[in-house]
């Protein structure tokens, strides 16, 4: 689902750009897109 949101074209890629991310991204980026996907 978040692949295709994203415009992947597979989970591997959305895993390689997720992946690397710092730590302390990866909190911030799942709140974003929490609120991005519930729309506040």
């Amino acid at each position: 689902m978040v692949s295709e949101i994203l415009g992947h074209t597979s989970i591997a890629t959305t895993k390689h750009v997720c992946g690397r991310l710092l730590v302390a991204d990866k909190r911030a980026t799942a709140e974003a897109m929490s609120g991005a996907l519930s729309g506040a």
